[in-house]
């Protein structure tokens, strides 16, 4: 994937030397604006790891985390209407696990009486902020860029059991962190019209959440969720 992401580098480096040749009297839009929907490749190990204890503990079948959705908006700034940019970008990205369960439930005497169904589920998400700056062709159809990210993550756990009398018990918890990392992206556009194109985006991030902490009571956690992957991202893109 990595030496996948270094051949786009070097095709969208050829693109912009390319743009030298573009018409002088062409003068590129200053503002745009993108929207794009994608995959982040990544493996947390220890979300995978907690993922796999809570399957041994309960029985459960729930997968773990490969890969998470991404939204993503972003704005292109060209200051001086050459091929410098300035990239400011914002993102979302999500996943839920549900750890479905069947216990005995047991009296004081600890004598069975019958079962406990209960789910336990965790969602994991994340939102990236950043600032960055790169090169693009002045018609926009190539795009190099370097980012600086802070972002802000949670995992929040919602359980719910239900004895054999109907009884319902709930509760919610919830950890939240921020991080800093890194993001390096190649962009490549085809036109549809004057001032709309369809994007595709290949990236890696470089970003660890590993400073978790309890919303409610500020208590700290050893958890950590390794974002650090490739993605993949496709969008439209309009001049403005």
């Amino acid at each position: 994937m990595k030496k996948t992401l270094f051949i786009l580098l070097i095709f969208g480096l050829m693109q912009l030397s390319q743009a030298r040749q573009t018409d002088s009297t062409f003068v590129p839009a200053k503002f745009h604006f993108s929207a794009s929907f994608g995959i982040a490749v990544m493996n947390p190990d220890d979300i995978n790891n907690r993922i796999a204890t809570t399957n041994a503990t309960f029985g459960s079948t729930a997968k773990t985390v490969k890969s998470m959705p991404e939204i993503s908006a972003a704005l292109a700034i060209r200051p001086m209407r050459d091929a410098k940019i300035i990239v400011l970008r914002g993102g979302y990205l999500w996943a839920k696990r549900d750890f479905n369960f069947t216990m005995p439930q047991t009296d004081t005497s600890s004598t069975p009486t019958g079962e406990v169904n209960g789910t336990i589920t965790e969602t994991y998400t994340a939102y990236p902020f950043s600032i960055g700056v790169g090169l693009a062709t002045l018609k926009s159809d190539a795009q190099l860029q370097v980012e600086f990210i802070y972002a802000i993550g949670y995992i929040k756990e919602d359980g719910a059991f239900i004895t054999s009398d109907g009884k319902r018990t709930s509760y919610s918890s919830s950890l939240f962190s921020p991080a800093y990392g890194f993001r390096v992206a190649v962009q490549f556009a085809v036109p549809i019209t004057e001032m709309l194109s369809l994007h595709l985006e290949v990236a890696y991030r470089g970003l660890t959440l590993d400073s978790y902490e309890d919303d409610q009571t500020g208590m700290t956690s050893p958890i950590e969720f390794r974002m650090t992957g490739i993605s993949g991202t496709m969008g439209l893109t309009v001049e403005l």
